[in-house]
């Protein structure tokens, strides 16, 4: 009988959805999650992917890392070992220091290591499905080394894409034909008892894609103004799992771009040679340079900057803002004023704070 690990191919967000799936389905059998640290500019200012030496209290498995709660990054904020408190499995760390090559290596030592004969990278919004040429696709990077890597291990390589559109990037009008071309099928609806056990996770990770699944699995249905002013709907299908192809994946998407590079800058390079010299990571660069506002400390006097907004956002027709939203609006954009703010929303505005949405309205359920 075989055993798999999962990938989260996107990080930490994806990491939970990961375990959701590992609750939800025993038959998947997966007795390991693989994740980066990749933290956004609100939990970790340090452009990029973590790698293990930036951490102290990490364990050994077999020439991989894993986070535990005692690990913790020497400089910033990694929501990693938090999570590994909360997935009730091993928490493995991805490296993408050595580009897809590398990180090949790794996820075959975490194999060994789990006695794993199957690989399950999970993918929360779709845009590992992306070919390079979709205007919005904004951050392919991790999903595609991640894709490259497990497929290049030659161990048995399941791809699952879940909450199509819900990551603001490409929307489900454009996956659906492709997940068509990718001979993909629905494996599962998520439901709310599937994601309820770890509704406390939205109490503090910032993630939106995969919070905006967890309402959905529980009925929600809206509109959500996100990061960026985006404004995304969850509809009665943002709750299905889609199983494709891999292989054909990988041939067909940005993966195949990157299969043969050896470190995280080549990888970069190859990419934005793909996309007409766009690099998300030059986006982290610009606000670790101090581009974007310093963090704020939320006050009571916040609150009224938050009514008024939600107000004008209930006139455009959303139904409730993310958490993370919220927190740019206010520039509480580091891991204590986000804190601050998750404790003055819960306390004075109980009825509208639902993490991982502060609604507008009450939103509709089905």
């Amino acid at each position: 009988m075989h055993t798999a690990i999962a990938i989260a191919a996107g990080g930490g967000g994806d990491a939970i959805t990961a375990a959701v799936l590992a609750a939800a389905m025993p038959e998947l059998r997966i007795n390991a999650i693989m994740s980066f640290s990749w933290d956004r500019f609100m939990i970790d200012p340090t452009p990029g992917p973590r790698i293990r030496t930036d951490f102290e209290g990490w364990v050994d498995r077999g020439g991989v890392a894993e986070i535990t709660s005692r690990s913790r990054l020497r400089t910033g904020h990694s929501t990693l070992p938090s999570l590994s408190v909360r997935i009730g499995l091993p928490l493995l760390l991805l490296e993408a220091d050595q580009g897809a090559v590398g990180l090949a290596r790794t996820i075959t030592l975490a194999a060994n290591e789990f006695g794993a004969d199957q690989l399950v990278v999970v993918d929360v919004g779709g845009d590992i499905l992306a070919e390079g040429h979709e205007p919005e696709l904004r951050t392919p990077l991790a999903d595609s080394l991640t894709l490259a890597a497990a497929v290049q291990t030659g161990i048995d390589t399941r791809v699952l894409v879940a909450a199509l559109g819900l990551d603001g990037e490409l929307s489900p009008i454009e996956l659906r034909p492709r997940l068509d071309r990718l001979n993909a099928f629905v494996l599962r609806e998520l439901g709310a008892a599937d994601v309820m056990p770890f509704d406390d996770v939205w109490t503090w990770h910032p993630s939106e894609a995969s919070g905006m699944l967890a309402t959905a699995a529980k009925g929600w249905r809206g509109a959500v103004e996100t990061q960026r002013n985006a404004l995304i709907h969850i509809s009665g299908d943002a709750s299905l799992v889609y199983e494709v192809d891999a292989p054909k994946l990988a041939d067909t998407s940005l993966a195949a771009s990157v299969a043969t590079t050896t470190s995280l800058d080549q990888a970069e390079q190859v990419l934005r040679e793909c996309r007409s010299g766009l690099s998300e990571l030059d986006i982290e660069r610009r606000r670790a340079a101090g581009e974007h506002a310093k963090a704020l400390t939320p006050t009571l006097k916040s609150l009224r900057i938050v009514d008024d907004y939600a107000a004008q956002a209930r006139g455009r027709g959303a139904d409730a803002l993310t958490i993370r939203r919220v927190a740019e609006l206010l520039s509480a954009i580091d891991p204590s004023a986000g804190d601050i703010l998750r404790r003055l929303l819960a306390r004075h505005r109980p009825d509208q704070f639902r993490p991982p949405l502060y609604t507008t309205t009450s939103g509709r359920t089905i």
